[in-house]
C-alpha cells in the first residue's frame, strides 16, 4: 500500500532539500512542497495530505502559528504535524506540545527518528512521550472534577517537575484557589503568565483571587492585562465585556478609561473613545499620553487643527515626549 502524501512546508531550500532526501531515503516518494504557510494552507484546503512537517520558524506564518490555526478546524484538527527546527529551545518545545503537535524533528534529520515517528503517526498513533503526558493531564483533570485536589495536586506537580508547562500550573493554581490557598494559587497562576505572557485565562483567574482577597488594585491590574490580550487578538468584545463589568464593580481607574478609549478607537467608535479618554483626564489631568491619544482621535477624524492642540498638550505636559514632537512637526510640513 502506497503511503499517504507529505505534506513540506520549509521556507529555507536546503534546509527542504535536505527533508525530501532524507523522505525519499526511507521510502517516502508521494511529498508535496511548500515554502511558505500561506502556500502550504492553500495545499491543505484543496489537497488530500496524510502528514504535515512544518519549520517551526518561517518569515510570514510561523508553522507553530499554523499549528494552532489547523488544530482549531474540524476537518484537519487531527492531522498528523510536525515541528522542524536546528535548535528547540525549552520554551520552543512546551508552545509546540500546547499547540498540539505530534512530534518534533531536529536538523539535520534522522532518518531512524523520522521512519519511527511517521509510521506511528499516519498509523494514528500518538508520540508514546507526548500519550503519556496527555494521559496524566487528563486523569489530574478528572480528579478536580471530582475534588479530589489533593490527588490532582500530586498530577499536575510531577508534570510540572518533568516540563515546565503554563497550563499545569494554570491547574495547581485552580486547586489551591478551591483549597482557599490563595497566596499559593497567586504563586501558581504568576508562574503561568511568566511561562506564557498571552496566558489570559491565568490572569482572568488571578483577577477572581485577588478579588477574594480584597486586592482591589490588583484585581484592576489582572483584568486590564487580560483585556488587553483580547484587543491584541481582535477579541474586542470579550475586552469590552471585562473591562465595563470591572467599572461596574466600582473603578474608577486612569488605565481602565485609557484602555476603553483605546478599545474603541480599534473599534472604529469615535464618539464613544473620546468619552472615555475625557473620563481618564478628570481623574488625572496631567497625564501627558491622555491628551496624546486624544490627538490621534482627532487625526481619524481628518481634524488636524484639534489634533495638533491636544499634541501640543501633550508636550506641555512633557517636554521630552518624543512621539508628539515627532507627530506635531508631521502636521506643520502637511504630511498628515
Amino acid at each position: 500500500m502506497p503511503h499517504p502524501s507529505i505534506l513540506t512546508i520549509i521556507q529555507d531550500t536546503l534546509e527542504q532539500d535536505q527533508l525530501l532526501t532524507a523522505l525519499k531515503k526511507i521510502g517516502y516518494t508521494h511529498i508535496i512542497t511548500a515554502d511558505s504557510a500561506n502556500t502550504g494552507w492553500a495545499i491543505l484546503k484543496t489537497s488530500d495530505v496524510g502528514c504535515v512537517i512544518a519549520a517551526y520558524d518561517m518569515s510570514d506564518i510561523s508553522g507553530l502559528a499554523l499549528l494552532k490555526i489547523l488544530r482549531k478546524k474540524e476537518h484537519l484538527g487531527d492531522l498528523p504535524f510536525f515541528l522542524a527546527d536546528s535548535a528547540f529551545t525549552k520554551i520552543k518545545v512546551i508552545k509546540a506540545g500546547q499547540a498540539g503537535v505530534s512530534g518534533l524533528f531536529v536538523i539535520p534529520y534522522d532518518p531512524k527518528a523520522l521512519k519511527m515517528r511517521l509510521a506511528a503517526a499516519l498509523g494514528k498513533l500518538k508520540d508514546p512521550v507526548i500519550h503519556q503526558v496527555e494521559l496524566s493531564v487528563k486523569k489530574g483533570l478528572e480528579l478536580i472534577e471530582k475534588k479530589e485536589y489533593k490527588k490532582a495536586l500530586g498530577f499536575f506537580q510531577t508534570l510540572v517537575n518533568q516540563n515546565e508547562n503554563p497550563e499545569y500550573y494554570y491547574n495547581i493554581g485552580y486547586i489551591k484557589t478551591a483549597q482557599n490557598k490563595y497566596y499559593e494559587a497567586i504563586e501558581a497562576f504568576s508562574k503561568a503568565t511568566r511561562l506564557d505572557r498571552l496566558f489570559v485565562k491565568a490572569y482572568k483567574a488571578m483577577a477572581m483571587v485577588y478579588r477574594t482577597m480584597g486586592a482591589v488594585e490588583k484585581v484592576e491590574e489582572c483584568t486590564r492585562i487580560a483585556a488587553e490580550i483580547y484587543m491584541d487578538t481582535d477579541k474586542l468584545g470579550k475586552a469590552e465585556d471585562m473591562l465595563n463589568e470591572l467599572l461596574a464593580s466600582g473603578t474608577n481607574s486612569l488605565n481602565v478609561f485609557n484602555t476603553l478609549g483605546v478599545l474603541y478607537r480599534k473599534k472604529g467608535d469615535i464618539k464613544e473613545a473620546m468619552k472615555q479618554y475625557k473620563k481618564a483626564l478628570k481623574v488625572h489631568p496631567d497625564e501627558p499620553y491622555i491628551y496624546y491619544n486624544i490627538g490621534r482621535l482627532y487625526l481619524d477624524a481628518k481634524n488636524t487643527t484639534k489634533a495638533k492642540t491636544y499634541f501640543q498638550f501633550a508636550l506641555d505636559k512633557d517636554h521630552g515626549f518624543t512621539e508628539a514632537k515627532q507627530v506635531i512637526k508631521a502636521i506643520d510640513l502637511g504630511m498628515i
